[in-house]
């Protein structure tokens, strides 16, 4: 049996704006941990996989991550995306949930690489404050490494970030009527 590597230590990243690939960024980094036999886990926030993709997305990924490669994911959202108050409220269970989950996983020894997809969008629509991240980041196994991604410029998260990136959309598919493309976007 193959021991998992130690990194002498571990950093931050945050990949941020209304670009896409985020998230593919993030699988190329488990990915690239795998085949340095670490051990990386997933958590989503805001997107939930519909293995039937009746009522939501069907996330390529998760199928790829957890049935071909083992990765654990664990999402906290729902099938569709948030546009009312209403479906913000309907998250707060999915939030708390979410946020024990990352204090768990951080300082747990079982993960190398802790994915934070969409956590910055938390913050956006109010289910997190960011000073409740920043001081649960502060907690981390030395030897963590931490991605973070999502939507909006967090000025804390580029504080206690050693890397961040923005992505900027400049031209998408979308502003010509080509919506997500299963298999391409999901």
């Amino acid at each position: 049996m193959t021991t998992s590597p130690t990194l002498d230590q571990g950093l931050i990243h945050y990949y941020y704006g209304k670009g896409c690939g985020k998230t593919s960024i993030t699988i190329g980094h488990i990915v690239r941990s795998i085949g340095r036999n670490f051990r990386p886990v997933l958590l989503q926030f805001l997107k939930k996989h519909d293995p039937s993709g009746q009522k939501g997305f069907y996330y390529g990924e998760y199928v790829a991550l957890t049935e071909k490669l083992g990765v654990p994911i664990f999402q906290y959202g729902d099938f569709n995306f948030i546009r009312s108050d209403k479906q913000i409220e309907s998250q707060k269970k999915n939030a708390l949930e979410g946020l024990n989950k990352i204090q768990e996983v951080i300082t747990s020894s079982d993960y190398d690489l802790v994915i934070l997809d969409e956590i910055g969008s938390m913050i956006k629509v109010g289910l997190y404050e960011s000073s409740q991240i920043v001081e649960i980041l502060r907690k981390k196994g030395s030897t963590v490494e931490i991605i973070m991604t999502g939507h909006e410029k967090i000025p804390e998260f580029e504080v206690i970030a050693n890397y961040v990136t923005h992505l900027q959309e400049i031209k998408h598919p979308f502003q010509e009527g080509i919506f997500a493309r299963a298999g391409i976007e999901f």
